[in-house]
């Protein structure tokens, strides 16, 4: 089913936080979207490949068209498939960050920064009705995006990415933890197992006859899931793990797989081999 996020609120609330947390959740995102373009966009995504769009319309998009109106008209065709969250902040706070980052409020001009947010919120009353609510007043980003994470929860699907290499073909850069085998028994030394590679059965029962090997596998295991378990609540998509051996043949193949095996049962898992045929 395809799923429809439209992001709202006060400027200065934290709605760009908001729709990059959507962005890691693999939302297409789209930033002030006029309304009068809405219903053809949309029109276009249900006829597409795209699962997850998520879009901003606030007082920015109002000057192109009906907002209140192309939200609502959104939420009644397609019932079931559309949320929308909703960010404000107490009118003190929204002053505050202003003053801040010097931004200007896209009301003002004949009015005050604090008349501006009056009208702002007056403007989006409705669009707060039929809302998520988010009250960022109090909130650092790493909460905001925490909320926007837990009020999306159904969209969560955090991807581990498990890669193994050899040390004597360099460090891969992309990596949030580097686990290092080679002091477990190389196989490389045993000519019956050397033209092998660590997802070869024979290859299995070698390390299973090594007790240091499942235990090292155990512990990897949990220090991974504690890390995936954070990262996912503060809003993040994925991590990756290298897990490395002198040739990333035997060694670090088979302790990834054996971890990838252990982690598929809570999370979405990714394997790569990068030097296995070098």
């Amino acid at each position: 089913m395809k799923r429809i996020v439209v992001v709202s609120g006060l400027s200065g609330a934290g709605k760009s936080t908001a729709i990059r947390v959507l962005e890691d959740l693999d939302f297409f995102c789209i930033d002030n979207l006029p309304p009068s373009l809405l219903n053809d966009f949309i029109t276009i995504v249900m006829n597409s490949s795209i699962d997850k769009v998520a879009l901003v319309l606030d007082v920015r998009s109002a000057q192109f068209g009906d907002l209140t109106s192309a939200v609502k008209k959104l939420l009644q065709t397609y019932e079931g498939s559309v949320t929308v969250l909703f960010l404000e902040a107490s009118k003190e706070e929204l002053i505050r960050r202003f003053s801040v980052t010097r931004r200007k409020h896209p009301l003002e001009g004949k009015m005050s920064l604090s008349e501006a947010i009056d009208a702002e919120r007056k403007m989006l009353d409705e669009i707060r009705n039929v809302a998520l609510i988010i009250d960022t007043t109090d909130m650092d980003i790493q909460t905001l995006r925490e909320r926007v994470s837990s009020l999306l929860a159904f969209e969560r699907t955090f991807l581990i990415r498990l890669r193994s290499f050899g040390f004597k073909y360099g460090l891969p850069t992309d990596t949030d933890f580097l686990l290092d085998t080679r002091f477990m028994p190389n196989p490389y030394y045993r000519a019956e197992l050397a033209p092998l590679d660590g997802r070869d059965e024979r290859i299995r029962d070698f390390f299973q006859s090594q007790e240091c090997v499942s235990e090292y596998i155990d512990h990897a295991v949990n220090l991974i899931r504690i890390a995936a378990k954070q990262y996912e609540k503060v809003g993040r998509a994925s991590m990756t793990v290298s897990v490395g051996c002198t040739g990333g043949r035997h060694r670090s193949v088979y302790v990834v797989e054996q971890i990838a095996e252990k982690l598929s049962r809570e999370f979405k898992v990714e394997v790569e081999h990068r030097d296995v045929n070098r």
